[in-house]
């Protein structure tokens, strides 16, 4: 499994919102994920035509820490980041229109990502929510 398993990490993406999560706290799975799939991974790979699976490394926690406007519940702006962000990985890489995205993957701590994004892409992504 080890030789055949392999998961490929988009580099796309910027700190804070991409490639990092909260190590502690309630939200606290995001971060090692994130350190583990990007950096002490034996499945990862840098070849997409090894990868069997593909990780989107957006944190849910932080993007409503940093686009969350309190009392607004209707959460665009979140969504709207996380779309742009798919769209973008799909203009940019064929793989993703092979297979329609049923591919990859996301992890969402938090309930505001079904709330948001899960709707639009509900078919093609597969969440890991915890």
């Amino acid at each position: 499994m080890e030789k055949r398993f392999k998961i490929y990490v988009y580099e796309e993406g910027e700190l804070p919102l991409f490639h990092d999560g909260p190590c502690n706290d309630i939200y606290s799975l995001e971060g090692p994920l994130f350190r583990d799939l990007e950096f002490y991974n034996i499945y990862q790979t840098k070849d997409f035509d090894e990868a069997l699976v593909f990780f989107l490394p957006f944190s849910a926690v932080k993007l409503v820490q940093y686009l969350y406007v309190p009392g607004d519940y209707k959460i665009p702006d979140i969504g709207r980041t996380v779309v742009d962000y798919i769209k973008t990985i799909s203009i940019k890489y064929p793989f993703w229109n092979q297979s329609l995205g049923i591919d990859h993957f996301m992890l969402a701590c938090h309930d505001w990502i079904s709330k948001s994004i899960l709707y639009s892409f509900r078919s093609s992504v597969v969440p890991i929510l915890c």
